[in-house]
């Protein structure tokens, strides 16, 4: 408050609005929910919304109070329903004047991020192989985290690849919000993969299949627990230091 009145910062309200999504989560009741502060502009009920790759069409808002509010005008932070899947906490929203073009600019964003993602991805080469002979043992584990909400996923797989040591190497292959599914279960046994659920549960299927795949699912509440259990675990696949003494 102090820095707005000195820089005298100000907003304008009459312009379509953006801001930023500050947290994102699935209820089972009102489905995708989202967290937005709006930094300029006003967002209304009914208004069309892209935010990051997910499209938006604001069926009701509330407040820091749970009261419904119609609209939100700059530096107001309220709980927006209308998402066809949960956003990512820091992506940027735009509200659109259009359905069509707001479609047009979520499905461009996605086709992004899924490139960006393809090409980040790292396949093995010779080079690769000859690194992991040389280091002699090389291992790694593939994790699945799924989570209640979108930014203690992102702390989580944060920290879980920060485990990454020279001979173990931490690859987080999905992060999302939501409940365990089936098809999370077959992936990590495809990959060959761990399951961590944080402030999830597994639904009834999922949980049947992994007792017939021999899914390892971990479920969580607290993050270094998490953390801690994953060291351990790559502690004890670690191959031991072998002296001589005589």
């Amino acid at each position: 408050l102090l820095v707005t009145e000195v820089e005298d910062l100000q907003a304008n309200p009459d312009r379509l609005a953006k801001g930023t999504v500050i947290e994102a989560h699935l209820d089972k009741a009102k489905g995708p929910v989202a967290t937005l502060l709006v930094q300029n502009g006003t967002l209304k009920s009914g208004s069309v919304l892209a935010a990051g790759a997910v499209l938006g069409k604001v069926r009701a808002m509330v407040d820091e109070n749970g009261k419904r509010v119609k609209e939100a005008g700059p530096s107001c932070p309220v709980e927006a329903l209308g998402f066809s899947e949960v956003p990512t906490a820091g992506d940027e929203f735009h509200v659109i004047d259009s359905e069509q073009e707001a479609k047009k600019i979520a499905t461009r964003r996605a086709q992004l991020q899924r490139e960006q993602s393809a090409r980040t991805q790292k396949h093995l080469t010779l080079d690769e192989i000859g690194r992991r002979i040389a280091l002699g043992g090389f291992q790694e584990i593939n994790v699945i985290v799924k989570g209640d909400v979108d930014g203690s996923i992102e702390a989580l797989s944060d920290s879980l690849q920060q485990l990454s040591t020279d001979e173990i190497k931490v690859n987080i292959i999905q992060k999302a919000v939501g409940q365990i599914s089936e098809s999370d279960v077959m992936l990590a046994a495809a990959s060959d993969a761990i399951i961590i659920g944080f402030q999830v549960r597994p639904s009834l299927q999922a949980r049947k299949l992994a007792e017939t795949e021999q899914i390892d699912i971990r479920l969580y509440s607290i993050i270094y627990k998490a953390i801690e259990e994953l060291k351990l675990a790559m502690e004890g696949m670690l191959s031991p230091d072998v002296e001589e003494k005589i």
